[in-house]
Parts: structure tokens; sequence; C-alpha cells
């Protein structure tokens, strides 16, 4: 007897081979082995999606359009050295708008770091979400005094502090911040300041019996805000009534809490009362040296940290001149100056060793911001204007920049010089004087309290005295004088910045109660900072001690970029007689003065150039690593041509310690009279000058060891071939 089937009712479907081969693939990932039972299943078990897709098209299209503005902010970041702030407000704007245009109606707020807080939303075009601050400050301290809602703080503590069962818990902060916005000057000469950035809040009252309110973000208590407890921690100093109302007893230095009634939040503005001093130290001419014999920027950092009003500046000459300042292009200099905690560079013609870009790149690792007010490219922007660090949250135009301590507004500007470098062809050197007044005009419209002129190694500003006098500078920090003056044209004060490691020159601004300002020059020779050691406060200890460290992290660094391969040096085993490295050398030394014939003196134009490579040592065949090529020619010196005599040329040839080109060297050389032209290395040069021959430097090429290896760069295709010396060139003689 059959037994009679359940599912009594067949359904046939026709279906092509290559569609019976996709079920049964199915069937297999479904772990379903009858194909009836799994066609049964689809049929009654799935569904078909009917999916409007206008919606995810719109946000494909958002989507799209958001790359491409990234894409283009991108490309405009790379290209210029980032965006300025009213650049990324903007973007922010168009962002918000576009979601509202969607449909959103909530609040607008912006998540961000504290150095993005500090440094790049800090123009008031986003005073729009100045309230709607998300810091992630992922610290015990948060280091921030203006306005914000959320502080995302998780850092690790002791459990049992907070009732926890564990050795350590993550505590995360969420807080309002109680801000000063501004005050009341009840005093009616001078009037007192206050300064409440990103970094401090303080108010300067200038005289005893001085009075200002201080006034606060918190509602008052008829508007629903918290009563607000006033307290000062030097009564003999100022006091504070209920009111926020701070009086001046006498000079000096005190701080005021103001606190919430439900002690939720507080806030402390340091009050200073009286006269007080911003000292501006600055060091000059260290060619690439970050020590000298018993002292380095270490102990920078900590004369920098005697003073939480101090300002911190190079006045340029210090980018080259060492093998190790050679190893990376200048970079270890700026770095070396972010450590020790720098608040402004000015570069020269001497720091432009590597080249105009390689400097560009270079102050993106400096503290910030980087300054050569009058030179400019051949499209007439600033050679600075989009490459200033934002490491330390200081931003400028690349041509005047303001420091503000103490409430007061420290405004700089530099003038630098292109001097006689090659490595300057694309840039100009405006005018000193209108320069100056350019800068000056700009800094007084920011409200400058003084202006102070810094001017470069290679610069002579001695004719402009009585034009910086006349136009309101108040100080010269220069660091091609080696001597301090307060007897230059018209009063005008002159900080020497140009002994390198021999001395520290210090401006210290005094402002006056009365409202008036004096600059007096000083310095500090290195057994002084060697001597402070002894006598450091916390701070200064803490300064050196972080500055020493990573000067020291700097310095084993560059071991192990003096240990990589650069490339691998072979034999030319194809060529009967290969010239030789120090002959390559000077090859290349005589390629650099010919091609630049047109920009000598029209009465050297037809001189004779000989080119010289002196302190050459010859490779070893194998891998070259970048510190045997620093070692193998003269890192850090530059390569110059310089006008000198035809006798002096030949008496250093004689010496036997330079090498001539391959071809030149195959005849003795013979002396004219009169002069000639050498493109050589600076030491060299003073070898010649020792012999007893005097030159005159006509043009500057650069770096020598950073030259050298640019040109085995592109000799080897970025080093990835292998490096040989070419064969040499037949002449008369033939070859030797």
């Amino acid at each position: 007897m059959t037994k009679k089937r359940v599912r009594s009712v067949p359904i046939y479907v026709w279906v092509r081979p290559d569609e019976l081969e996709v079920i049964r693939e199915r069937m297999a990932e479904a772990g379903i082995r009858n194909m009836s039972a799994y066609i049964r299943k689809m049929a009654l078990g799935g569904y078909v999606l009917h999916v409007d897709l206008e919606p995810v098209k719109e946000l494909v299209s958002l989507q799209r359009r958001c790359a491409n503005n990234l894409n283009q902010a991108a490309i405009h970041a790379n290209s210029y050295g980032g965006l300025y702030p009213d650049e990324m407000a903007h973007l922010t704007e168009v962002f918000f708008d576009r979601l509202k245009e969607l449909g959103y109606k909530g609040e607008e707020g912006i998540y961000a770091s504290i150095n993005w807080t500090r440094g790049r939303l800090t123009d008031p075009a986003f005073d729009r979400w100045r309230d709607n601050f998300w810091i992630a400050r992922f610290n015990s301290a948060l280091g921030y005094t203006g306005p914000y809602s959320i502080w995302q703080a998780t850092y690790t503590e002791p459990g049992e502090k907070y009732g926890v069962q564990s050795d350590t818990v993550d505590v995360d902060f969420v807080m309002e911040e109680l801000t000063f916005t501004g005050i009341k000057a009840t005093s009616k000469d001078i009037l007192p300041s206050l300064t409440n950035d990103t970094y401090k809040n303080e108010l300067w009252l200038p005289e005893a019996k001085a009075t200002a309110t201080l006034l606060t973000d918190e509602p008052s208590e008829s508007e629903g805000g918290q009563k607000i407890f006033w307290s000062s921690d030097n009564e003999d100093v100022a006091t504070v009534n209920k009111h926020g109302e701070v009086k001046a007893k006498a000079d000096g230095t005190c701080t005021i809490t103001a606190t919430l009634a439900d002690g939720r939040m507080s806030a402390d503005v340091t009050v200073r009362v009286g006269a007080f001093t911003i000292p501006v130290y600055v060091t000059g001419n260290l060619q690439g040296l970050t020590e000298g014999e018993e002292v380095s920027l270490a102990d920078i950092a900590a004369l920098k940290a005697g003073s939480e009003d101090s300002i911190l500046v190079d006045a340029g000459g210090s980018l080259q001149g060492t093998a190790r300042a050679s190893l990376t292009g200048g970079m270890d200099m700026t770095s070396a100056f972010a450590a020790a905690g720098y608040d402004l560079q000015a570069f020269d013609a001497s720091d432009m060793a590597y080249g105009t870009d390689r400097l560009l790149s270079d102050v993106m690792t400096a503290t910030g911001p980087s300054i050569a007010s009058n030179l400019y490219t051949t499209e007439n922007e600033a050679l600075l204007a989009r490459s200033t660090s934002w490491s330390r949250n200081r931003i400028s135009n690349g041509m005047n920049t303001i420091v503000e301590e103490a409430g007061k507004k420290i405004g700089f500007f530099s003038l630098a010089s292109i001097g006689n470098s090659a490595q300057t062809k694309e840039l100009t050197a405006a005018d000193l004087a209108l320069a100056a007044s350019e800068q000056v005009a700009a800094l007084q419209a920011q409200g400058a309290d003084a202006i102070l002129c810094i001017a470069g190694p290679d610069t002579d500003i001695s004719g402009i005295y009585a034009d910086l006098a006349d136009l309101g500078v108040t100080a010269v920090l220069d660091a091609g004088a080696t001597a301090n003056s307060t007897a230059k044209a018209n009063g005008i004060a002159v900080v020497a910045a140009g002994s390198g490691w021999d001395s520290v020159g210090c401006l210290n601004l005094t402002f006056a109660a009365d409202g008036s300002m004096t600059a007096e020059p000083a310095s500090m020779s290195a057994a002084d900072l060697k001597s402070a050691r002894g006598s450091y406060t916390t701070a200064q200890q803490t300064a050196y001690d972080s500055a020493f460290t990573s000067l020291q992290s700097l310095a084993d660094g560059d071991e192990d970029v003096r240990s990589q391969t650069l490339f691998t040096f072979e034999a030319n085993e194809s060529a009967d007689k290969t010239i030789s490295f120090a002959n390559y050398a000077a090859a290349l030394y005589l390629a650099y003065a010919d091609g630049d014939r047109a920009n000598c003196p029209q009465d050297a134009a037809d001189l004779t150039v000989t080119a010289l490579a002196g302190g050459i040592t010859e490779l070893d065949f194998g891998d070259v690593t970048r510190g045997a090529l620093c070692d193998a020619v003269p890192a850090g010196q530059r390569l110059v041509l310089a006008r000198t005599t035809s006798a002096a040329i030949g008496a250093l040839i004689d010496t036997g310690t330079v090498t001539r080109t391959y071809e030149e060297s195959l005849t003795a050389f013979e002396p004219t009279d009169g002069d000639a032209l050498v493109v050589t290395d600076t030491a060299t040069l003073e070898a010649l000058e020792q012999a007893g021959g005097s030159y005159t430097i006509l043009r500057d090429y650069g770096d020598v060891f950073w030259d050298i290896r640019m040109n085995i760069n592109d000799v080897t295709n970025n080093f990835a071939n292998p490096f040989t010396l070419p064969e040499a060139p037949q002449r008369g003689a033939g070859r030797k």
C-alpha cells in the first residue's frame, strides 16, 4: 500500500544550466541537500525587498561632495603648508549649513584635541561654536582657560579613591568651565588689563589702590545662576570682595579664585600689581650647534622658565654649519628649538643653505611661528606665509607675529637678506625700510605694546636705524651684532645676538605703573648660564630636564640616521680608468659655477674658474651610509664661488690638500697674473687665506654635503640603483 503524499501539488520551474548551478551553490551554503526542500523553504519563507534608494543616492552624492571638498582641502594643505583657521571655519560652517538644509535642528558643536582647540580654533570665525567645544584632553589637568562644554579627560587613578574594588580606574570628567569674560575697570588713569587666552588668566593693576571688577560667564543669581565665592591667596598684594572687585594693595603677585556655590567649578586669575618686566631672550648665529663647550639649549630652556612672562627667539644663522645639521637639512635645529620652548624663529640667507623648499619643510617642525618679513617668492607671496608650524599652537602670516605675555602684546617682524645665495633664485628681498614700515603698521593695527625688529646675521640695517626710530620700533635684536648698544640712532636699543654660544642676548621690557615702558639690553655669558644651574627653581629644573632628554633623543636619532644605508657604491668594471670621488666632487662644484656665470659681477664674468675639492675622503666599495658619506665630504661647510688671485690658487694646489677635476689634473696648474675665480668649500677658503691669499665671496651654493647627497640621489634614482663613478675622459696626455 502506497503512502499518500502530504504535499500533492507539483510546481515545475524551468531554469538554465548555469542557474541550476547557482541554486546548488546556495543550497550548499545553506546546508540543505534536498533541492525540493530548499526551493520550498525559499518560496515560503523568503521575501522580496523593495528598497527606495533615493535617500541613499542623496547621501552618496553628499559623501562624494564631501570627499571632493576634503580632497581639495588636502591638496591646498599639502601645497601651501596648511589651512588658515578662517578657512577651516568656513568648511565647518558649510558642513553645518548643509545639515540644516537636510532637516537637522539640534545644537552645533566641535570635537577637537587640546592642541587644535588652543591653536587652530582661536579665530573669531569659530565664535559661532565657542560655547559648544568638546575637548579631548587625556590628562588630569586641562591647561585651557577658554569656554567649553565637555572635557574628555580619561586618566588612571587608584580605584580606592573612588570606592572601587580595583587597583586602578579610568576617571572621565564632563564639566563646564567657569570663565572670565572681561573686566569692569574703575581706575581712572592707567587702565587695568586682563589677559584670558587659552594659556593663562592674568589681571594687571598698575598701582596700589587701583581696582577692577572681574566678570564671568556665570549668570547672576536672579537669572538662575549660582552665587560665586571669591578669595585671594595674598591679601597684602590684592583683595577681592563678594562682587569680584579686585583692589590692589601693594606691588607683587597673587592669585584670585572664583568658586561656584556648589563647589563644582572654579577659575583662577593671576593678579599683578605695579611695574613688571617681560624679558625677551634671543640667540643667533648658533651655526648648527645645539650646544656650546659648557652649555646647551637645555640651559636656554631653563633660562626661559625662570620667568613665566619671558619670550625666547632665535634671530637666524643657526640652521647650518655642522655635519649633524647637514644630516637632516637643518631640521635637527628647528626640532631642538621646539624642545627648548622657543616662541619664534627668524631666518636669513645663511639659513637657506639647503634651498628654500627644505627651509619650508624645516619650519613645520619648529616651535612656530617662523618669520622672514621681507622675503617674497616670484609670485609675490611671503616666503613663509603658509609654512608656519602649529606644533606649539602659535600661528602667524610668516611676516609678523604678536606674542602676548602679562597682558602686553609684544610684536615681532624680521629683516632678512638673500645676500649672494644661489639657493634663493626664486626669492626677492623687499627694501628694508619699506618692509619695516609695512610690518610696523600691521603690528600697530593689532595693538602691539612694543615692536621688536629682528635682523639676520647677513643683513646690514645700520642705514635704517633712524627710519626704525621714526616708525616707533622699540628695539632691534641683531644677529649681526656682538655687543649690546643703547646709543644707536635716535636711541634705539640693540641687543646683540651674533655671538653664538658665547652669550645669550636679553631685552628687558619694563612696564611702569604710569603706563610708560623702557627697553634695556642685557646679556648672559655661557659661564652665567652654567652657574645658574645650582639655583634652579622647580619650573627651571623641569624645563632643563625635559629639554635635555629631548636633545639627547635627537642626538640618538641622528646616530640612527647616520647608520642608514643610502646607496651601494660599485666599481665601474667597464671603464679602463675611473675618476676619483674627489674628482667627481670637483666636477660637481664646477658645474654649479658654470651654470651660474650669468650672475657673476661683470668684471669677473670672463675670469677663469678653478674647482678645488678639499677635505674629500675616497669612498670604499659596498654599502654607503649617510654617516660614511658625511665623513667623506666637508659636511657643515658651504660651497662658494670666490674671487682671489691665480697665484693663491696655485699655492693651494701645490700643498697637495685639494683636488681638481680629472681633466684639469692632467696638466700642471699654471698661475697667471691678476685675479681668478675658485669654487670650493668654505674650509678650503680658510686654508687659502691662511696661506696668504685674500678672497671675496661672490656666490653661495649651499651646504656641500647636502648638494653632493642630492646629486647622488638623482644619479641613483632616489638611491634605488648602485652608484658608480664615471669613466675618466680621454684627453691629450691619455689616461693617468
